[in-house]
């Protein structure tokens, strides 16, 4: 018997698919609880108008830090393709190039945030523009904080990723809260979630120092070449992803009360549990599936186990969130943020769709297709000009976020499915190249 149980547990160790994602699931798991003890830390010592208010500041920080999360996949991608090409010493050479243009990116967009700071006020109808000062200072760092991050990723150094993330959210937990004990409100969790970031940053390059390589000074432009053209489809694709999931909170924060905006804040913030959760999954699998495609390896069987264990993990955590949704509140947040509850089994329904749809185009991305915004585009449009139109209630929002859900998964499913089809054909071309 015991020689079985070691047996699976050799087993799995040795699948790269399941060993991986359980490593990466408990880091970011770990971090995404980091996360959401800061949520329940500012339910608490914010007022539900400050909570909204941070809310929406990250929304907005999402949905302008794209640009970021761009870099952040193709640098993951084109670091995957020189591992796979045993190329250490172009790693290196580019990791301190990309270091470089990110941190003069950050600085470009902490410095217009900065000088827009009363026209954003007006937005978000804050009140206190000074606000805008330290959320400038935040933003900054979630461009020059992406290649380390990336880099582990690509490399599939799993345990320090995991490593990182856990470092990162214990960072970005505790720093705020202690400045909002200091009694800075909003302005001090900004101020923390900015000295966060520093710190995780270096600790990763720390981490990366063993793949580095020394290397003779050449030009590395058709890397950064590729890594820019590869970016720009990317960015209408993380685009779509980001204001798909982050466009609702800004229209919520300007068209409903300074309160009814921090119930649904809260609701979000709750319902984004399994997001944190499930989404790991496809973490893990795109420098996987990625690398196989650049080996002209079989990437199908890798894709198929994926695809099983996210849908498994979605559809376990949406009938979880549906059936204990004033529970989960109530350990979250307390009895102040209990009239999120109902919107709670909604909401979660959006949520499980979102990570499905995350989960075929970070699979089609690996696999060079990175038309997929073509896809996104139209239908985001549609996301904004129909909550504009109907926002009688919060339910309608999230209605809208449903519909719109739908139809992207279907479009994307279909196209999948048709990439899928096709790659039986090229592999087996691979497999038994004519003489």
């Amino acid at each position: 018997m015991f020689i079985k149980i070691a047996q699976k547990i050799k087993s799995f160790v040795a699948d790269e698919v399941l060993f991986g994602t359980a490593i990466v699931t408990i880091g970011v798991f770990i971090s995404s609880i980091f996360s959401y003890l800061l949520q329940f830390a500012l339910g608490h010592l914010l007022s539900v108008s400050d909570y909204g208010t941070f809310n929406a500041l990250v929304a907005l920080a999402n949905i302008i830090g794209v640009p970021a999360a761009v870099l952040s996949t193709s640098i993951t991608k084109i670091s995957s393709e020189l591992k796979a090409g045993d190329r250490y010493d172009k790693l290196t050479q580019l990791f301190w190039k990309l270091s470089l243009m990110t941190l003069l990116l950050g600085l470009v967009v902490s410095f217009i945030t900065f000088v827009a700071k009363m026209y954003l006020a007006d937005l978000l109808n804050i009140s206190n523009a000074n606000i805008i000062s330290y959320f400038s200072l935040y933003l900054g760092a979630v461009f020059f904080s992406v290649v380390p991050l990336a880099y582990l990723q690509g490399l599939l150094r799993f345990k320090a990723f995991a490593f990182a993330n856990v470092l990162g959210g214990g960072l970005r937990f505790g720093l705020p809260v202690l400045f909002v004990y200091l009694g800075w409100r909003v302005n001090g969790v900004m101020l923390g979630l900015f000295l966060g970031m520093v710190s995780a940053y270096t600790a990763n390059v720390l981490l990366l120092k063993k793949n580095f390589r020394p290397y003779d000074s050449e030009s590395v432009s058709p890397l950064l070449k590729k890594v820019l053209l590869f970016s720009l489809p990317v960015l209408f694709v993380n685009l779509g992803l980001m204001l798909l999931n982050n466009l609702d909170l800004i229209l919520v924060k300007r068209f409903f009360s300074e309160e009814l905006s921090g119930y649904y804040a809260g609701a979000v913030t709750v319902s984004k549990v399994l997001l944190f959760g499930a989404g790991t999954v496809s973490v893990v699998m795109f420098p996987q599936i990625s690398e196989a495609y650049a080996r002209n390896e079989d990437y199908i069987g890798k894709f198929t186990k994926f695809f099983m264990l996210q849908t498994f993990i979605t559809v376990v955590g949406v009938l979880v969130f549906s059936l204990f949704p004033g529970l989960i509140t109530k350990v979250m947040f307390g009895q102040k943020f209990i009239p999120s509850a109902q919107y709670i089994p909604l909401f979660s329904i959006f949520v499980g769709l979102y990570v499905l749809i995350n989960f075929l185009i970070m699979f089609l991305l690996a696999v060079g297709k990175t038309g997929v915004y073509k896809i996104q585009i139209p239908l985001i449009v549609g996301q904004f000009v129909l909550i504009n139109l109907y926002h009688t209630s919060l339910f309608d929002v999230i209605w809208v976020n449903i519909g719109i859900s739908l139809v992207v998964l279907l479009i994307l499913s279909v196209y999948s499915a048709k990439v899928i089809y096709s790659a039986p054909q090229q592999l087996k071309a691979i497999a038994y190249p004519q003489s």
